[in-house]
C-alpha cells in the first residue's frame, strides 16, 4: 500500500477546502451601495446648511474621506468602502449640526441686540407714545 494516493487525496481536498473559503471570503463583502448615498447625502446637506463656512474642518475631513471612499471603492476594497462611508456620514452630520448651531447662536445675538436696543430707546424716551392726542372725558 502506498502513501501517495492517500496523500494526493488529502491535497486535493484540503486545497478545495482552502480555495472554498477564499472564494466566499472575497465574495462576501458586497458593494456599499446604500452606505455610500447615505454618505454622500449626508454631505450634501452639510454644504447645503453653510457647514462648509461654520465646520470648515468637518468638512475638510468628511471631503478627504470620500477621495478616499471613492479609492476603495475603485479597488473594490468594499470593507474599508462602507467603514468610510459611515464615518463620513457621521462627520457631515456632525458638520451640519455645527452650522446649524452657529446660524442658531447668531440669530440669538441678533435678537438679543435689538431687544437691547429697543429697551434703550424706551428708556432715552419714556412718556413718548403715552400722551394721548384726545383729552379723556368723564
Amino acid at each position: 500500500m502506498s502513501t501517495k494516493p492517500v496523500f494526493r487525496r488529502a491535497f486535493f481536498w484540503s486545497s478545495l477546502l482552502i480555495g472554498t473559503v477564499l472564494i466566499s471570503a472575497c465574495a462576501s463583502v458586497p458593494a456599499p451601495d446604500e452606505q455610500v448615498s447615505l454618505a454622500r447625502n449626508a454631505l450634501s446637506r452639510a454644504v447645503s446648511a453653510g457647514a462648509t463656512q461654520y465646520a470648515p474642518v468637518q468638512m475638510k475631513t468628511a471631503q478627504d474621506k470620500t477621495m478616499l471612499m471613492d479609492r476603495a471603492l475603485g479597488e473594490r476594497n468594499f470593507g474599508k468602502a462602507k467603514s468610510l462611508a459611515e464615518q463620513i456620514a457621521a462627520d457631515s452630520a456632525l458638520a451640519e449640526r455645527m452650522a446649524r448651531t452657529a446660524k442658531l447662536q447668531k440669530e440669538l445675538k441678533d435678537a438679543q441686540t435689538g431687544i437691547q436696543v429697543l429697551k434703550q430707546e424706551m428708556l432715552q424716551a419714556p412718556d413718548s407714545g403715552l400722551k394721548s392726542t384726545t383729552p379723556l372725558s368723564n
